[in-house]
């Protein structure tokens, strides 16, 4: 079973394979995703992107996506933490996030009128949306997104 931890920070999770671009948080893989995932197409079971897509520039996350999309398995599992714009603070406080989501960024990636209008090819059936209040001093809020690919075959 393959499952990848993008993004992972100092965040490592046991029975994952943790990803990041800096070496010294020491993952298991360093990487650049915004190169592509060095994994055949429909060969990942599991997909955690918690507190990662914030900082992938705007012009990229479909790219980003759409790579997730290809190497994870038919009903693969991805599940992605982002502070949520829609709620709190969080999404903008942080000077090094550069792009932004809300339940409606999901739409790009599950409705086919909206993929097509943008020839995405990522296809997720969203199982969840949960807010989630990650801080509240600060008023940071999350959105959880648990999410299965939609593959043929």
């Amino acid at each position: 079973m393959i499952k990848l931890n993008l993004g992972c920070g100092l965040r490592k999770i046991d029975g994952y394979i943790n990803i990041d671009n800096r070496y010294e948080v020491n993952p298991d893989v360093v990487w650049n995703v915004l190169d592509g995932f060095k994994y055949a197409d429909s060969s990942v079971d599991e997909v955690r992107a918690f507190d990662f897509l914030e900082h992938i520039p705007i012009g990229k996350t479909v790219k980003v996506v759409e790579e997730i999309y290809r190497v994870l398995k038919p009903g693969g599992k991805f599940e992605s933490f982002t502070p949520d714009v829609e709620h709190g603070q969080g999404a903008f406080q942080d000077p090094t996030h550069v792009s932004f989501w809300c339940e409606n960024s999901w739409l790009y990636y599950t409705v086919e009128a909206y993929r097509n209008l943008y020839g995405i090819k990522a296809n997720f059936d969203i199982q969840s949306f949960n807010r989630v209040n990650t801080n509240s001093r600060l008023r940071v809020y999350h959105l959880h997104v648990m999410a299965v690919a939609v593959k043929n075959g």
